[in-house]
């Protein structure tokens, strides 16, 4: 009873928090209209590395761009069986759009992901979105719809992994990179060499970040020339040239 007790009052002082804070503006309709004119301004070609692409269409700030631009390339990245089998049959015979099946990590080779079990899927709104290298992730996104879910709740399968050294020898600059690692973008922005031809944009996920972890990867970007804007809630946007004035 004390453990639950405990759990109400951790999830009351979140929201409460939160209020406090006051409500963040959803600027996402202004990142796609910013995204748009810096693709057409450009004129040629221009590069995207999407990690966590997921199916290329749920909860995504690429497809759209892929869409209405046939000068945008793009490496998608994805790990889950089932989602990378939808992002590839969607991309299916393209030139400009490679799926690859892995995640970004530190290293090239294997590596679990931790994902919520099939018996306790019908528990989550979303649970194929949910997967992350942090367990604890996962752990939190299944407290949200269950109190104190049973260990079992989450397990593990092994993905295939690539770092940004690799990435960059085999597909050079990325003029956009987007990001939705579930709690793990810090670790992926850490891997970015700044000292040479660095993205101009980056977009990740801030939401998952402790303070701490959030607060030193801004400061990273800062140090390395970005303006950070927050789009909404979730994401906030690096920008190399400035304000993006949305």
């Amino acid at each position: 009873m004390l453990d639950m007790w405990r759990y109400i009052h951790a999830r009351t002082v979140v929201r409460v928090m939160a209020r406090l804070r006051g409500p963040v503006p959803d600027r996402s309709a202004g990142l796609q209209a910013f995204l748009h004119r810096t693709i057409e301004s450009r004129g040629g070609a221009f590069s995207i590395l999407q990690v966590g692409a997921y199916d290329g269409v749920s909860n995504d700030s690429v497809h759209g761009l892929l869409d209405k631009h046939p000068q945008v390339h793009a490496i998608l990245l994805e790990p889950q069986p089932v989602p990378f089998a939808a992002l590839e049959k969607r991309w299916q015979g393209s030139s400009r759009v490679v799926p690859i099946r892995a995640a970004l990590s530190d290293s090239t080779g294997e590596r679990p992901l931790y994902v919520i079990a099939d018996a306790y899927k019908h528990t989550h709104p979303f649970p194929d979105q949910v997967s992350s290298f942090y367990r604890s992730r996962v752990e939190l996104a299944c407290s949200r719809y269950v109190w104190r879910p049973s260990a079992d709740f989450v397990t593990s399968i092994p993905v295939q992994t690539i770092d940004w050294a690799a990435l960059v020898r085999q597909y050079g600059r990325f003029d956009f990179v987007a990001v939705d690692a579930e709690g793990y973008d810090a670790e992926i922005l850490e891997q970015i060499d700044f000292g040479k031809d660095p993205p101009e944009l980056i977009l990740f996920e801030h939401a998952l970040l402790p303070r701490r972890v959030r607060a030193r990867c801004e400061a990273r970007l800062r140090s390395h020339g970005y303006t950070l804007t927050v789009v909404n809630v979730y994401d906030t946007l690096a920008t190399r040239s400035g304000s993006p004035g949305f």
